[in-house]
């Protein structure tokens, strides 16, 4: 009985061991296959492909004013709305104009009361030179008639006595008189003050400057379009606080607008101003022949791309600011390019990377990249002819990650 028992009870134990083995085979060959993503693959080959630039952009406006006010001021009136078409000059934004306009009547009341006290204070010196020529004159007349009574007092003794005296009394009174004269002209010239003008005048001009720059405050209330375009934005409402340094409206010229695009070091040593280009914009169907206007010759160090432009004549204002564009440059055939399929192509700030395989996992593989051609790109660094890239199932992966490939 005991060994009947003994016998079963390591049966029993034999098969529970063995049922928790294919467990756990079960249990890790699960885990093994959900950690491995199921990917489609291609090879990178060597091919002769049309050299066509592909570069992405948008359309941005010729012109983009934004207007300002440096003084908090209350918004009165707003005259245009956006998307209205305006010319130079037209009357956007009216602020509140009182107290500019009291400023330019304080301004303009000191110029008054400067004015007159310059002309009071230069009617002064005016008298005070004439009194002083006067006086001049006056010391002239002296001297003569001091002159006059010498010469009569040295006819004293001459033939005719009566006749020599009465000329000595003569010019002594003539003497008498002059030097009172002299006196009183002395006595008038100490009561009128000599005024240095030099400080009224200084202060006149700045009170001038004052006027001028109040009565461009006054225009500053008065908000006109600076060039003729289209309102793109009106940031203010009747009755708000226009803020200082803070575009309260923006204005835009569309016509013609500018595609901006990028490219990259390889894309940009292909591309020079007057090559011809194809721009083709999203939302519109047409295609825009048109010519290259602008190659930067600086890579812009934000983006680490060079800015390449094209103007397109825009009369009829369909193509709007922001619209995302696409250009195409054809340069022409390469006889042995390296391509891989576009659609292994992702993008992480701006930058092109693929992941390429390596055995069972990948390996996320920045790359820089050529011309298109249909469903093809060109690779000009960092993919080698038959290395292996993920095609489909790649948004899912990592770098390092393991993966399955279809079998198609």
């Amino acid at each position: 009985m005991y060994k009947y028992f003994n016998f079963k009870s390591i049966c029993f134990i034999c098969l529970i061991l063995f049922i928790a083995g294919c467990a756990t085979d079960d249990i890790t060959s699960d885990s093994v296959e959900r950690q491995s993503l199921l990917v489609s693959v291609e090879e990178a080959k060597q091919s002769e492909i049309r050299q066509t630039l592909e570069l992405n952009g948008q359309m941005l406006p010729k012109e983009q004013v934004p207007l300002f006010t440096v003084t908090p001021l209350e918004v009165k009136e707003i005259h245009k709305k956006v998307g209205e078409n305006v010319k130079r000059g037209d009357l956007l934004i009216t602020l509140d104009a009182e107290l500019a306009s009291e400023q330019v009547a304080h301004a303009k009341k000191a110029v008054s009361e400067l004015e007159k006290a310059l002309n009071q204070a230069n009617e002064l010196n005016r008298t005070a030179q004439n009194e002083i020529q006067r006086l001049q004159t006056l010391q002239q007349e002296l001297e003569q008639s001091l002159n006059a009574t010498r010469g009569a007092i040295e006819n004293l003794d001459e033939e005719n006595p009566d006749v020599a005296l009465l000329e000595f009394i003569r010019s002594s009174l003539e003497l008498s008189l002059k030097q009172a004269e002299l006196a009183q002209a002395a006595g008038a010239i100490q009561q009128v003050p000599r005024i240095n003008t030099t400080e009224l005048e200084i202060q006149l001009e700045t009170a001038k400057h004052n006027v001028r720059q109040a009565e461009q405050g006054v225009q500053a209330t008065r908000l006109t379009a600076p060039i003729a375009g289209v309102i793109a934005q009106m940031d203010v409402t009747v009755g708000q606080m226009a803020v200082p340094n803070s575009p309260l409206a923006v204005i835009v010229n569309l016509d013609p607008v500018v595609a901006t695009f990028s490219a990259n070091s390889f894309q940009i040593s292909k591309l020079q101003p007057g090559m011809d280009v194809s721009i083709g914009i999203n939302g519109l169907n047409q295609k825009y022949e048109n010519s290259i206007t602008t190659v930067s010759p600086v890579v812009n160090p934000q983006t680490n791309t060079f800015t390449v432009e094209a103007e397109i004549e825009n009369p009829d204002l369909f193509i709007k600011g922001g619209m995302r564009a696409t250009a195409l440059v054809d340069l022409g055939t390469i006889d042995e390019a390296i391509v891989i399929p576009i659609g292994s192509i992702l993008y992480e700030d701006n930058e092109a990377f693929v992941f390429k395989v390596n055995e069972n996992t990948v390996i996320k593989q920045s790359v820089e990249l050529g011309s298109r051609e249909g469903d093809l790109i060109e690779v000009v660094e960092g993919i080698e002819v038959n290395d292996t890239v993920v095609t489909t199932g790649k948004e899912r992966l990592t770098d390092g990650a393991q993966i399955t490939i279809r079998n198609e």
